[in-house]
């Protein structure tokens, strides 16, 4: 005998998930000198990997999700900037990271998560 014929069927629906209510910003202004982080290595090309390291951090990381949200805390790369010295290598590597969060998040939070795990400098602007 097939169970469902003999026994009433519950017919789940999927609850729909809220998508986040972004209540708070913050823009960053990130620097990468190239001073800090990894061991030793082709200095001119140093910053730029440092950068893109960092961007690539602030574009894949994933804060621990609260209750159903779906993602409490948007980070977005908005610009990039290398600022050559004379003879042409790269001293500095800027860029600027907008930060949207739910209140499942404060700023202080946010911002120990992001200088626990980045190489830049950054202010909030």
């Amino acid at each position: 005998m097939n169970l469902i014929e003999n026994e009433s069927c519950l017919v789940l629906k999927e609850e729909a998930i809220e998508k986040p209510v972004f209540l708070n910003s913050m823009l960053l202004n990130c620097t990468s000198d190239g001073c800090k982080g990894h061991g030793t290595g082709n200095k001119d090309n140093h910053v730029i990997c440092e950068a893109i390291e960092d961007i690539h951090w602030f574009c894949t990381y994933v804060f621990p999700i609260e209750g159903n949200l779906k993602d409490p805390v948007k980070m977005t790369i908005l610009e990039i900037e290398t600022l050559p010295l004379d003879n042409g290598t790269p001293c500095t590597c800027t860029f600027k990271v907008e930060i949207r969060f739910t209140s499942s998040y404060n700023r202080r939070e946010i911002l120990n998560t992001v200088r626990n795990h980045v190489f830049c400098q950054f202010i909030v602007e």
